[in-house]
């Protein structure tokens, strides 16, 4: 009695997981990307399609009455079984992408705060330069007036000074 089709029309239950599983695809993506949602919302729609035809075509072919239609059968299972399984492969995905994203997030945390770093560094130092600049032009200008200064002070003394008068034979 266990043929491809019946195989094949046994596998209601594993369609009735991938919609639940496109369900929730669609609940995480719908406010971030319309088209991905709508993406879901398609491939919630045709395995919700899909399991009700396989349910229905089975209990038809006489595979299953609606009483047994909730006892899975070993072909049942398989398809539930590889369901599961890539449920189980998409989630590990998922957390490895978002593992990666934080990791990324970090590095780029890190060299930023290594920029303001270098960047504040590079202002220190600039301030220190122009404050060394800004003494060493006070001190030249105050070296340059206190030559002046003394430059006037000896024109000063000598105009105070007694003239001195030779006469020459």
């Amino acid at each position: 009695m266990v043929n491809w089709k019946y195989v094949l029309l046994a596998q209601y239950p594993a369609c009735f997981l991938l919609a639940v599983s496109f369900l929730f695809g669609y609940l995480r993506s719908r406010k971030r990307s319309a088209v991905r949602s709508i993406l879901w919302v398609l491939l919630f729609a045709a395995a919700i399609a899909a399991a009700v035809l396989f349910a229905f075509l089975g209990a038809h072919e006489g595979y299953w009455t609606v009483k047994t239609l909730f006892r899975f059968g070993t072909a049942s299972w398989i398809g539930v079984a590889l369901a599961l399984a890539a449920g189980v492969a998409r989630l590990i995905h998922v957390m490895e992408r978002r593992r990666g994203r934080k990791t990324m997030e970090r590095e780029l945390e890190k060299a930023a705060r290594e920029k303001d770093d270098a960047v504040a560094q590079a202002r220190e130092d600039g301030r220190r330069a122009a404050q060394e600049e800004a003494e060493a032009v006070r001190l030249a200008r105050a070296a340059e007036a206190a030559d002046a200064e003394a430059a006037r002070s000896d024109a000063a003394q000598e105009a105070q000074s007694p003239i001195e008068l030779k006469l020459e034979d």
